[in-house]
Protein backbone atom coordinates (compact mmCIF):
# COMPACT_ATOMS: atom_id res chain seq x y z
CA UNK A 1 0.00 0.00 0.00
CA UNK A 2 1.38 3.00 -0.74
CA UNK A 3 2.03 5.54 1.88
CA UNK A 4 -0.04 9.43 1.98
CA UNK A 5 1.86 12.16 0.60
CA UNK A 6 0.90 15.41 1.97
CA UNK A 7 2.11 18.24 0.42
CA UNK A 8 2.79 21.52 2.27
CA UNK A 9 2.72 25.05 0.30
CA UNK A 10 4.84 27.96 2.01
CA UNK A 11 4.00 31.14 -0.07
CA UNK A 12 5.23 34.89 0.43
CA UNK A 13 7.30 37.60 -1.05
CA UNK A 14 11.11 37.48 -1.74
CA UNK A 15 13.20 37.32 1.19
CA UNK A 16 9.95 37.03 3.44
CA UNK A 17 11.65 33.92 5.20
CA UNK A 18 9.58 31.06 3.08
CA UNK A 19 12.72 29.04 2.50
CA UNK A 20 14.16 29.23 6.32
CA UNK A 21 10.53 28.47 7.24
CA UNK A 22 10.29 25.75 4.71
CA UNK A 23 14.19 24.21 5.70
CA UNK A 24 12.89 24.27 9.57
CA UNK A 25 9.85 22.52 9.28
CA UNK A 26 11.75 19.60 7.18
CA UNK A 27 14.50 19.62 9.59
CA UNK A 28 11.89 19.05 12.25
CA UNK A 29 10.45 16.06 9.87
CA UNK A 30 13.71 14.85 8.56
CA UNK A 31 12.96 11.38 10.51
CA UNK A 32 10.14 10.66 8.24
CA UNK A 33 12.85 11.54 4.70
CA UNK A 34 10.88 15.42 4.16
CA UNK A 35 12.69 17.58 2.22
CA UNK A 36 12.52 21.30 0.49
CA UNK A 37 11.04 21.26 -2.89
CA UNK A 38 11.92 24.56 -4.07
CA UNK A 39 9.63 26.72 -6.96
CA UNK A 40 12.74 28.32 -7.86
CA UNK A 41 14.12 25.30 -9.84
CA UNK A 42 10.51 25.62 -11.94
CA UNK A 43 11.76 29.02 -13.54
CA UNK A 44 11.70 28.44 -17.38
CA UNK A 45 14.93 28.41 -19.37
CA UNK A 46 15.16 32.28 -19.98
CA UNK A 47 18.80 32.17 -19.93
CA UNK A 48 18.62 29.91 -23.27
CA UNK A 49 16.11 32.20 -25.21
CA UNK A 50 17.21 34.15 -28.01
CA UNK A 51 17.36 37.80 -27.29
CA UNK A 52 17.44 36.88 -22.85
CA UNK A 53 18.28 40.16 -21.09
CA UNK A 54 18.19 39.39 -17.73
CA UNK A 55 17.97 43.63 -16.82
CA UNK A 56 14.25 43.22 -18.75
CA UNK A 57 12.88 39.57 -17.81
CA UNK A 58 10.53 40.11 -15.09
CA UNK A 59 11.42 36.81 -12.73
CA UNK A 60 8.68 38.02 -10.11
CA UNK A 61 5.44 37.15 -12.21
CA UNK A 62 3.26 33.83 -12.08
CA UNK A 63 4.64 33.67 -16.16
CA UNK A 64 7.96 32.91 -15.36
CA UNK A 65 7.47 29.55 -13.91
CA UNK A 66 6.85 26.71 -15.50
CA UNK A 67 4.03 25.57 -13.63
CA UNK A 68 2.79 22.88 -15.94
CA UNK A 69 5.81 20.82 -15.07
CA UNK A 70 5.89 21.39 -10.98
CA UNK A 71 2.00 20.28 -11.33
CA UNK A 72 2.63 17.21 -12.92
CA UNK A 73 5.69 16.03 -10.09
CA UNK A 74 3.29 17.64 -7.53
CA UNK A 75 0.73 15.23 -8.54
CA UNK A 76 3.27 12.57 -9.65
CA UNK A 77 4.45 12.36 -5.64
CA UNK A 78 0.87 12.20 -4.53
CA UNK A 79 0.11 9.39 -6.83
CA UNK A 80 3.49 7.36 -5.31
CA UNK A 81 5.93 8.39 -8.25
CA UNK A 82 9.30 9.40 -7.87
CA UNK A 83 10.54 12.81 -10.30
CA UNK A 84 13.30 13.93 -11.73
CA UNK A 85 12.77 17.72 -10.41
CA UNK A 86 14.93 20.50 -12.44
CA UNK A 87 18.00 22.92 -10.98
CA UNK A 88 17.75 25.91 -11.92
CA UNK A 89 21.38 28.32 -11.72
CA UNK A 90 20.62 32.11 -10.82
CA UNK A 91 23.96 32.76 -12.36
CA UNK A 92 23.37 31.88 -15.74
CA UNK A 93 19.29 32.30 -15.43
CA UNK A 94 18.89 28.61 -17.20
CA UNK A 95 18.26 25.20 -16.02
CA UNK A 96 21.12 22.98 -14.98
CA UNK A 97 22.12 19.81 -17.13
CA UNK A 98 21.66 17.43 -14.31
CA UNK A 99 18.25 16.87 -12.24
CA UNK A 100 17.62 15.81 -8.77
CA UNK A 101 15.89 12.49 -8.15
CA UNK A 102 13.06 13.15 -5.48
CA UNK A 103 11.00 10.19 -3.96
CA UNK A 104 7.44 10.30 -1.91
CA UNK A 105 7.30 11.05 1.23
CA UNK A 106 5.12 11.56 3.32
CA UNK A 107 5.56 15.38 3.63
CA UNK A 108 7.12 17.41 1.38
CA UNK A 109 7.28 21.07 1.85
CA UNK A 110 6.90 23.05 -1.19
CA UNK A 111 8.03 26.89 -1.18
CA UNK A 112 8.07 29.69 -3.44
CA UNK A 113 6.20 32.83 -4.76
CA UNK A 114 3.46 31.86 -6.50
CA UNK A 115 2.58 28.70 -5.36
CA UNK A 116 -1.30 30.17 -4.89
CA UNK A 117 -1.15 31.87 -7.64
CA UNK A 118 -1.91 28.56 -9.98
CA UNK A 119 -5.00 27.67 -8.87
CA UNK A 120 -4.41 23.95 -9.79
CA UNK A 121 -1.41 24.12 -7.71
CA UNK A 122 -3.33 25.49 -4.59
CA UNK A 123 -6.01 22.91 -5.46
CA UNK A 124 -3.11 19.62 -4.95
CA UNK A 125 -1.17 21.19 -1.78
CA UNK A 126 -3.01 19.59 1.52
CA UNK A 127 -1.91 22.72 3.59
CA UNK A 128 -0.82 26.52 2.60
CA UNK A 129 0.66 28.68 4.47
CA UNK A 130 1.36 32.34 3.72
CA UNK A 131 4.39 34.46 5.37
CA UNK A 132 4.35 37.71 5.75
CA UNK A 133 6.97 40.42 5.88
CA UNK A 134 6.94 43.97 5.99
CA UNK A 135 8.55 46.00 2.44
CA UNK A 136 11.88 47.10 3.90
CA UNK A 137 12.25 44.25 5.51
CA UNK A 138 11.96 42.27 2.55
CA UNK A 139 13.97 44.29 0.87
CA UNK A 140 16.96 44.52 3.55
CA UNK A 141 17.25 40.95 3.50
CA UNK A 142 16.99 40.47 -0.26
CA UNK A 143 20.10 42.87 -0.80
CA UNK A 144 21.94 40.89 1.78
CA UNK A 145 20.84 37.67 -0.53
CA UNK A 146 21.50 38.29 -3.65
CA UNK A 147 24.62 39.98 -3.33
CA UNK A 148 26.17 37.57 -1.19
CA UNK A 149 24.65 34.35 -3.00
CA UNK A 150 23.38 35.47 -6.19
CA UNK A 151 26.78 37.91 -6.97
CA UNK A 152 24.61 40.99 -7.46
CA UNK A 153 25.31 44.63 -7.43
CA UNK A 154 23.69 46.51 -4.81
CA UNK A 155 22.41 48.92 -7.42
CA UNK A 156 20.74 46.35 -9.41
CA UNK A 157 19.56 44.68 -6.32
CA UNK A 158 17.97 48.17 -5.74
CA UNK A 159 16.61 49.05 -9.42
CA UNK A 160 14.91 45.35 -9.59
CA UNK A 161 13.49 45.48 -5.89
CA UNK A 162 11.70 48.77 -6.95
CA UNK A 163 10.80 48.45 -10.54
CA UNK A 164 10.39 44.51 -10.46
CA UNK A 165 9.82 42.77 -7.38
CA UNK A 166 7.85 45.18 -5.11
CA UNK A 167 5.18 46.09 -7.64
CA UNK A 168 4.83 42.34 -8.48
CA UNK A 169 4.68 41.86 -4.87
CA UNK A 170 1.26 43.92 -4.51
CA UNK A 171 0.11 42.50 -7.76
CA UNK A 172 1.07 39.03 -7.71
CA UNK A 173 1.92 37.50 -4.34
CA UNK A 174 0.03 39.93 -1.51
CA UNK A 175 -2.91 38.43 -3.03
CA UNK A 176 -2.38 34.70 -2.50
CA UNK A 177 -2.60 35.80 1.37
CA UNK A 178 -5.99 35.71 1.17
CA UNK A 179 -5.92 32.19 -0.56
CA UNK A 180 -3.47 30.45 2.10
CA UNK A 181 -5.01 28.00 5.02
CA UNK A 182 -2.48 29.93 7.70
CA UNK A 183 -0.83 33.12 8.07
CA UNK A 184 2.35 33.48 9.62
CA UNK A 185 4.09 36.86 10.46
CA UNK A 186 7.84 36.87 10.70
CA UNK A 187 8.48 41.04 10.51
CA UNK A 188 11.62 40.90 12.85
CA UNK A 189 14.80 38.62 14.13
CA UNK A 190 13.31 35.53 13.15
CA UNK A 191 13.33 32.53 15.28
CA UNK A 192 12.00 29.77 12.61
CA UNK A 193 11.43 26.98 15.33
CA UNK A 194 8.96 29.24 16.71
CA UNK A 195 7.25 30.61 13.48
CA UNK A 196 7.00 26.51 12.76
CA UNK A 197 4.99 25.64 15.81
CA UNK A 198 1.46 26.74 14.17
CA UNK A 199 2.25 25.01 11.05
CA UNK A 200 3.19 21.94 12.66
CA UNK A 201 -0.13 22.00 14.87
CA UNK A 202 -2.53 22.33 11.99
CA UNK A 203 -0.65 19.56 10.27
CA UNK A 204 -0.88 17.32 13.41
CA UNK A 205 -4.79 18.35 12.93
CA UNK A 206 -5.23 16.65 9.81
Amino acid sequence: MTTPVTLLGIVGGSASGKTCLAEEIARQNAHAGTYVLSEDDYYVDAGNRPGFDPNRFNFDEPAAKDHDLLLAHLEALKAGQAVQAPLYDFTTHCRRDETQWLEPAPLVVIEGLHLLASTAIARVLDLSVFVEADRDVRFQRRLARDVAERGRQPDFVKHQFETLVDPMHRTHIEPQKTRADLVIENMGAPDFKQLAEPVLARLNDQ
